[in-house]
């Protein structure tokens, strides 16, 4: 047997991952398994978090604690990861009592009040001749400096107190908040590690309400609109969830002519997302057209 050159092997491989890669694309966006009632049709879905959210921090530091741990309820504003701040909280600090600082400004105004006062008085002596025009000018121009060096003292506060802002936004960014109400799914740090700014440290998911997501045929999802009502049904369960239609894909899938549909439904039970679960549609959207039927309306 011929051994195999390298340009051989390289083009076999590409080959099988052509092969493979659309497969599973096309695996992904199969309709949901549908079932006929004298109800309506009922199609497989899935629950899905309604928000899953997975912050991080935007620049590098070492994490000082993690007080929560995987799977723990968290409300929304609880503090998940905090980075070690304490060299950044002192700095502001600093820039806190610069910025309600006003000595500057009124050691500024004093001086101007001064340097105005004198020169009132040598505008007074001036027509009696105690004064000559030199020393008139001189103490104009000290008063010109005077009140610019008032203005500069004001925007120097102004400045301290736009520094302190800046730092106090630094600081807050070195703490994860839970952004909603939830559970913990992962943590992806612990306490010393060096945090990378471009990747989430942690994964928190809102399961109440629920996201039901399901795909059907174009010829249905045309008949649905968002808002419409929806029943949803655990498997081996007898109750039906109400749930509404709250997201239908601006774009349907053209290989497998079916489009997403995503449905809002509460979890007053506290469920797990990731289920699998019976949609039941509304009956007027009816059971989908065989797909023989439906090339030949298209040839029509």
């Amino acid at each position: 047997m011929n051994k195999l050159t390298k340009n051989q092997i390289v083009l076999g491989i590409a080959a099988v991952l052509l092969s493979v890669i659309p497969l599973t694309v096309r695996a992904q966006q199969l309709p949901s398994q549908q079932t006929p009632t004298s109800s309506g049709v009922i199609v497989q879905g899935v629950t899905k978090p309604y928000v899953p959210a997975k912050p991080w921090f935007n620049m590098a530091g070492t994490v000082l604690e993690v007080p929560v741990v995987k799977g723990q309820t968290v409300k929304k504003g609880d503090v998940l990861i905090r980075q070690d701040d304490r060299q950044e909280k002192a700095e502001l600090a600093k820039l806190d009592a610069e910025a309600a600082s006003n000595v500057r400004v009124e050691a500024a105004d004093a001086d101007l009040k001064i340097k105005q006062a004198q020169l009132d008085r040598l505008l007074s002596l001036k027509a009696t001749g105690g004064a000559n025009p030199f020393e008139i000018e001189e103490a104009q121009s000290k008063v010109i400096y005077g009140k610019a060096q008032a203005d500069i003292a004001r925007l120097d506060l102004e400045k301290a107190k736009r520094d302190a802002e800046k730092q106090r936004y630094k600081v807050e960014q070195m703490t994860i908040k839970s952004p909603v109400d939830g559970r913990i799914e992962t943590i992806d740090t612990g306490p010393g590690d060096i945090t990378d700014p471009q990747r989430p440290v942690i994964s928190v998911v809102q399961n109440d309400p629920l996201k039901v997501q399901f795909f059907i045929p174009v010829v249905q999802s045309n008949k649905l609109k968002v808002g419409d009502d929806c029943q949803v049904r655990y498997p081996g369960e007898d109750n039906w969830y109400p749930a509404k239609v709250m997201v239908k894909s601006p774009l349907a899938d053209p290989a497998s002519d079916t489009q997403e549909i995503n449905l809002e439904m509460k979890n007053t039970d506290s469920r797990d997302s990731g289920m699998q679960v019976q949609v039941r549609l509304p009956a007027s959207i009816g059971p989908a057209a065989p797909t023989g039927t439906a090339n030949a309306d298209q040839q029509k």
